[in-house]
């Protein structure tokens, strides 16, 4: 396996790792709770960076818990202060809950980001619902092949959310806040298909280079997936007729190996 699609991997599986640990008895937690709890696991494994590289928020990590009518899961921009987490909103069986980590390999400036919804009470429409949205950003994940570019790509994620009643929201965590038309379903992990790409000396350089140097998702993208090379897929997805159901959200990353493809995803259900 590549050094570098390698370090993506086992990244991705810290991060699902510390969001695990932090999510146990989550119940009756504030979301600053369970951010900190988060930064604690980060800071306690020494192949990453204490902190994330999509700051603001405040150490890279987003944490939201929601109630009917779901307004927060709406966000635009989770760079917003108005959507970092809360000591006054706490998980409950009520509330439906994303959760967004971006932890940084130290020894070769990869990403390994992890995002999910996920949803412990008792509504069966809103259960099935984020299931299928799981389901659809898999199915996306699975359409794409070596040499395929990004738009066609992002024009057949859209059809496949249309025949299944659903819709990208236009607005998405990856999207540049000062430029929030369009539509954004991922980006490349900067330096997984360059080489020996250079991110910084310093972490805030590393920061900046991958805010600055991903190629994004959309329908104008003329990206052409390499032999190697990993991306992420970030489908933020919402019911066309059912518009009272929670957008969910899934972090995905597609990563080739020398022609070898692996989806990294999680499913977190409580």
């Amino acid at each position: 396996m590549s050094e570098l699609i390698e370090a993506i991997t086992k990244t991705r599986k810290i991060a699902e790792e510390i969001a695990a640990g932090a999510l146990e008895g989550a119940e009756g937690k504030s979301e600053a709770e369970i951010r900190n709890r988060i930064l604690e696991g980060m800071k306690n494994r020494p192949e990453i960076y204490p902190t994330g590289w999509y700051d603001p928020p405040p150490g890279g990590v987003a944490v939201i818990f929601d109630i009917n009518p779901y307004t927060q899961l709406q966000y635009g921009s989770l760079r917003n202060q108005k959507f970092w987490p809360r000591k006054d909103v706490i998980f409950s069986k009520k509330t439906v809950n994303f959760v967004y980590l971006s932890p940084v390999n130290k020894g070769t400036s990869m990403l390994g980001d992890m995002g999910f919804t996920m949803y412990s009470g008792e509504d069966a429409e809103i259960k099935e619902h984020i299931n299928k949205c799981f389901e659809l950003n898999l199915a996306i994940a699975q359409s794409a092949k070596i040499g395929m570019k990004f738009k066609d790509i992002a024009s057949h994620a859209l059809k496949i959310l249309a025949e299944a009643g659903k819709r990208h929201k236009s607005i998405s965590l990856i999207s540049d806040p000062n430029n929030l038309k369009g539509i954004n379903l991922g980006h490349t992990i900067p330096g997984s298909f360059e080489g020996n790409l250079i991110l910084g000396n310093t972490f805030d350089e590393i920061k900046e280079n991958i805010r600055t140097k991903r190629i994004f998702l959309d329908e104008k993208a003329d990206f052409e997936i390499p032999k190697t090379c990993a991306f992420t897929l970030e489908s933020r997805i919402s019911d066309i007729e059912k518009d009272y159901l929670p957008y969910a959200y899934f972090h995905f990353i597609v990563t080739f190996d020398n022609g070898i493809k692996n989806i990294l995803m999680t499913k977190y259900e409580r």
